[in-house]
C-alpha cells in the first residue's frame, strides 16, 4: 500500500520536472529583463550628454533595433 502512495507520489514529481515550458518562458524573461537594464542604465550614465560618446551609443542602438524591424 505505502509503495503504491509513493510510486504515484514519484511519477507525478517526474511529469512535473519534465515540463520546461515554464522555465523557458521566465528565462526569456529574465533575459529580456537584462537587455532592459542594460539599456536604462546606458541611457542614465550618458543623461545630458548630447555630442559624445552618448549620442553615438545611442545612434548605434537606434540603428540596430531599426534594422531588426525591417527584416
Amino acid at each position: 500500500m505505502l509503495t503504491n502512495t509513493i510510486q504515484k507520489y514519484f511519477s507525478k514529481m517526474l511529469v512535473s520536472l519534465n515540463n520546461q515550458k515554464g522555465a523557458q518562458a521566465i528565462e526569456w524573461i529574465a533575459l529580456a529583463g537584462v537587455i532592459l537594464a542594460v539599456f536604462a542604465s546606458i541611457q542614465l550614465f550618458f543623461k545630458g550628454d548630447s555630442q559624445t560618446v552618448g549620442r553615438a551609443v545611442a545612434d548605434t542602438l537606434a540603428n540596430i533595433i531599426e534594422g531588426i524591424g525591417n527584416k
